[in-house]
């Protein structure tokens, strides 16, 4: 899905049309009269949440690695500068692969992230760089290159990713009190799966590897 096409479903769903202004007493009113969701649109709510994300940070996340949305919301909310500022400052603790850069991330004046989400991205943004430089090598029969993005693939779901806790809603995130940049993932076997995708293309099944490059990679 193209991300102008989301950004139109969207604006087709604001119940504040042509610039209307509305007040925090206004929207806290609506969300709490709607109808307790449905197990059934929770999950459509989460993956229709996920595309529109991606799109945002022009960073498409598998559904198979579950990345939890409560990087974005809830807990404790910061305004946009804060957000660019995290991201920035991730920048300085991780690693990208040689030649690449980081994207600019673009956040919408009007919204709030959840504190850390700026680091959420980065995190996001670097697995999804040494994976596909992972399978890059691997195609071109780097051996050299292979095991560096292995060890930076593996580095960063090891130090940089938390798990919910069991049970724990789509709205959970940690305390705000790490001192490096994280991700999230739900408590749903994400985590294990990516973790097994690089198993497999260390013994030389990449299949899944490229896949999920192929998948996460912006455009």
């Amino acid at each position: 899905m193209k991300a102008d096409s989301v950004m139109r479903r969207l604006a087709a769903a604001n119940p504040y049309p042509d610039g209307a202004k509305a007040t925090s007493e206004e929207l806290f009113a609506q969300i709490i009269t709607q109808p307790a969701p449905t197990r059934s649109s929770r999950k459509g709510y989460r993956r229709s949440l996920v595309v529109a994300l991606a799109a945002f940070v022009a960073v498409a996340v598998l559904a198979s690695t579950a990345f939890a949305i409560s990087q974005w919301l809830g807990g404790d909310v910061v305004k946009p500068d804060v957000t660019k500022a995290e991201y920035r400052q991730a920048q300085q603790q991780l690693a990208l692969p040689p030649g690449v850069t980081w994207p600019t991330l673009h956040v919408d004046p009007n919204t709030v992230t959840s504190r850390g989400g700026g680091g959420g991205f980065a995190v996001a943004i670097a697995q999804n760089a040494w994976e596909c430089s992972w399978a890059r090598a691997i195609r071109g029969g780097d051996a050299t290159a292979a095991a560096r993005a292995r060890v930076q693939a593996e580095r960063l779901l090891r130090d940089n990713v938390m798990v919910a806790p069991a049970g724990a809603s789509e709205n959970w995130s940690p305390p705000a009190t790490s001192s490096h940049p994280y991700a999230v993932y739900a408590h749903d076997g994400g985590y294990e799966w990516v973790r097994d995708t690089y198993a497999l293309a260390a013994a030389g099944q990449p299949q899944r590897l490229m896949q999920r490059c192929a998948a996460n990679s912006p455009g």
